[in-house]
């Protein structure tokens, strides 16, 4: 699954190339300004081709935080909605249930996530999203590749040309194919207490996870 889903994206990409590449190789991302909120997530596990979740993620890249809240949209479960609290700095997430005030305390044993572009990211091409012969119907876009030996995953990446806001992640490995779509991006969170533990969750003990398994950003949202 893992080779088909990289071999078909390497196909499209060779496609853009060769009819909307830009010649130079730009610079990395700057990482100065990145503290935003993405206000709508759309996520899918492509394995299954269905909508895994959609919600609210917070991210502060300064601190290393991400708070990801899902939404009712796509929901068809009511007994509980995710809410998760990434610290990783600290090596941890907090799964936390609001409804019965309670949450659960584990390990993090990756720090890739898919709202940051990796230092070790291959840029491959830079395309336009749209039309080039009407003006403000485009979007340039720059397409990055690479690895995640933790995981032993590899992701391709899309972030804007100027600001480098992520728009989309396609992340594979053996066992999971997952896509994250963002939309109405902003550099600004304007309620940064959404990173604060709710008093409920202060104190509680980590929990071990089960022989075998590792917590990552990933694995968090295939579980959805």
């Amino acid at each position: 699954m893992q080779a088909f889903a990289v071999a078909a994206l390497s196909i499209w990409l060779c496609l853009g190339a060769t009819t909307l590449a830009e010649c130079h190789i730009p610079q990395h991302c700057s990482k100065d300004h990145l503290l935003y909120i993405l206000l709508r997530l759309m996520f899918l596990a492509l394995t299954g081709g269905e909508i895994k979740a959609t919600g609210h993620y917070s991210y502060d890249s300064t601190d290393k935080k991400i708070r990801f809240t899902e939404s009712e949209m796509h929901l068809n479960k009511t007994e509980h909605l995710e809410d998760y609290l990434m610290l990783f700095e600290e090596g941890v997430f907090y799964d936390i249930d609001m409804k019965n005030q309670s949450c659960k305390k584990m390990s993090l044993h990756s720090h890739a996530h898919a709202l940051e572009l990796p230092a070790g990211a291959a840029h491959q091409v830079e395309l336009f999203l749209g039309s080039d012969t009407v003006q403000e119907e485009n979007i340039n876009v720059n397409i990055w590749t690479g690895s995640v030996p933790e995981t032993k995953g590899q992701y391709f990446l899309s972030t804007t040309v100027g600001e480098c806001l992520p728009l989309s992640t396609f992340y594979s490995t053996d066992s999971m194919t997952l896509l994250f779509s963002n939309s109405e991006v902003v550099t600004e969170v304007k309620a940064p207490e959404v990173f604060n533990l709710p008093s409920f969750c202060e104190g509680v003990e980590l929990e071990e996870a089960p022989e075998g398994q590792k917590n990552d950003f990933f694995s968090l949202f295939n579980s959805v």
